[in-house]
């Protein structure tokens, strides 16, 4: 009898647990990813003679989880427990920024590591913000990142360029905001490789006009005459070098 009424006890928290398994929600990871598109520059001369190292991405604190945040106002955020990336953004962003450059055929050679030698260029970022903006009735996805390119024999900065941008998304579900904030990274990162184009551009003329051992010191791009579209300069700013 004691036997039979174990059994049954035990039947029971089987089923139980079967039950409440059944029941817990699912996670959902999401990646940002996309296979970069060839861009057609009049007037470059990729591939650039340069090694470029692309360096892991830091992030501010609060970005740093795979949970995905959404934020209601500036100063209330909450954390989604199932919806998550499927690595920590700054990883993700690390890697398909290098692949893009590396896509790009912008310069001679791009790595995250560099072991056998030292790169040329490091280029290195800052995520400000990856999120998604709710407020009610309207959701937006929201990007916002720096980029710095320096010497990696000196540590000095030639280059800086900063974006903040939100896309608004007229879906709820949280794909949709993962999409929008596929499409802000790869228009950015475009810019991006827009404008090292026209910064290494410059380096290669300096360097082949002072010849051998002058470093192509960075000098800023020719000014385009009037309706021109060669290497058009968005906003971004070449840092001058001290000799």
């Amino acid at each position: 009898m004691l036997s039979a009424a174990i059994l049954l006890a035990a039947l029971f928290a089987a089923a139980f647990l079967s039950c409440s398994v059944k029941n817990l929600p699912t996670r959902n990871y999401y990646q940002i990813t996309y296979t970069p598109a060839k861009q057609t520059l009049t007037g470059s001369h990729r591939p650039y003679p340069f090694a470029l190292q692309v360096a892991p991405f830091a992030i501010q604190r609060i970005y740093d989880r795979q949970n995905i945040l959404y934020r209601f106002s500036p100063n209330q955020i909450q954390y989604y427990e199932i919806e998550r990336w499927a690595v920590r953004p700054d990883i993700m962003l690390t890697d398909v920024a290098f692949t893009h450059l590396e896509s790009s055929g912008l310069v001679n050679r791009v790595g995250q590591t560099f072991l056998d030698s030292r790169p040329d260029f490091r280029l290195e970022g800052t995520i400000l913000a990856i999120e998604k903006f709710d407020a009610g009735d309207l959701f937006f996805a929201h990007l916002a990142m720096s980029f710095k390119l320096l010497r990696a024999s000196s540590g000095t900065q030639v280059w800086e360029y900063e974006f903040d941008e939100r896309e608004q998304v007229y879906q709820r579900e949280m794909v949709y905001t993962v999409r929008a904030l596929t499409s802000i990274f790869e228009k950015q990162m475009n810019t991006v490789v827009g404008q090292l184009d026209s910064l290494f551009l410059s380096m290669d003329r300096r360097a082949r006009e002072t010849g051998p051992g002058s470093g192509g010191l960075p000098s800023p791009p020719e000014e385009s005459a009037p309706g021109d579209s060669t290497h058009e300069d968005p906003g971004f700013r070449i840092i001058r070098e001290e000799r």
